[in-house]
């Protein structure tokens, strides 16, 4: 009798891309049909339409920290996913633990491709609309829109959020109480923004809304002394001196290298193995990496 040598691997890591493939698909398609991922949808359209103000950059912070929602959907939506995965699988159940997990991190690649289309529409629109206020007389503007890094943020996230849902029910094991983390967590994060004003915080917080606001003279300045391409803040009930107005695309760049370090580091948390050591690894290298690039060219 001829022994039937055993399959390489390589021929096996093949062999399983059918059924990952498949999962991820069907995954995909549940992820689209929760109702999580349509109602955060929604609920940033209300947000957009409810967002309004009489200081400086009102609408510039307004329309992204309302994006919030839908990064929330998107993780709740998540849990759901991978809550699944917690099933029992017989034994020998052509797919291992791992491969499963990473099919089902796969499948959120949908969101953030939704995410995509949600912000390139926005960003369309708000410019086809002229743009929006930033600053107050005589340094300001009535058209600013958004750079390609603020822009680049929230997909970003949104791979953030689909990472971050996987890791918060791998740890707490319950979607109900999962839900709740990550309603509190994305609430900090994007409805109560502005708690996150301080120097380093704006630098690590998931969401980092601009203009940075910095000193620019004493309340009774003449602000017509400051250079005429400024976009100025004045005194007012927040502040008791005149502000420059900053918008960095660097900035906003590196905070973006390190919101892909805090996703790997989720997805690292969600994937069980030698998977989870790299990029948790990894992860935190790029983290550390982008806050120390945002620390060299923030205002």
């Amino acid at each position: 009798m001829t022994a039937v040598p055993a399959t390489p691997p390589a021929r096996a890591a093949r062999s399983l891309s059918g059924p990952v493939r498949s999962l991820a698909l069907l995954e995909a398609r549940h992820l689209l049909r929760h109702p999580a991922t349509w109602l955060g949808i929604l609920a940033c359209g209300w947000w957009l339409l409810q967002t309004d103000g009489d200081w400086a950059s009102a609408r510039y912070d307004g329309y992204q920290a309302a994006l919030t929602p839908m990064w929330l959907g998107f993780s709740v939506a998540m849990t759901g996913s991978f809550a699944r995965g917690r099933s029992g699988v017989a034994d020998d159940a052509p797919m291992a633990p791992g491969a499963r997990a990473a099919a089902r991190l796969l499948a959120g690649l949908v969101l953030v491709l939704l995410a995509a289309v949600v912000v390139g529409v926005g960003a369309v629109v708000l410019r086809a609309a002229g743009g929006v206020r930033l600053g107050d007389d005589p340094g300001r503007t009535d058209h600013a829109v958004y750079t390609l890094p603020e822009l680049l943020q929230p997909v970003l996230l949104a791979a953030f959020a689909v990472a971050l849902g996987a890791a918060v029910v791998h740890v707490v094991r319950s979607r109900a109480a999962s839900t709740v983390v990550l309603t509190v967590f994305w609430f900090l994060c994007g409805a109560t923004y502005w708690i996150f004003s301080g120097d380093l915080a704006r630098l690590l917080a998931p969401l980092q809304v601009q203009p940075f606001s910095v000193r620019a003279g004493a309340w009774d300045a003449d602000p017509a002394t400051f250079p005429a391409h400024w976009l100025l803040s004045a005194p007012g009930e927040y502040q008791d001196y005149w502000a420059r107005l900053v918008v960095s695309p660097w900035l906003a760049a590196w905070h973006d290298l390190y919101v892909v370090g805090l996703a790997a580091i989720a997805a690292g948390i969600a994937l069980p193995g030698r998977a989870r050591r790299v990029l948790v690894g990894v992860g935190l290298v790029v983290a550390v990496l982008g806050v120390g690039l945002q620390q060299v060219v923030a205002p």
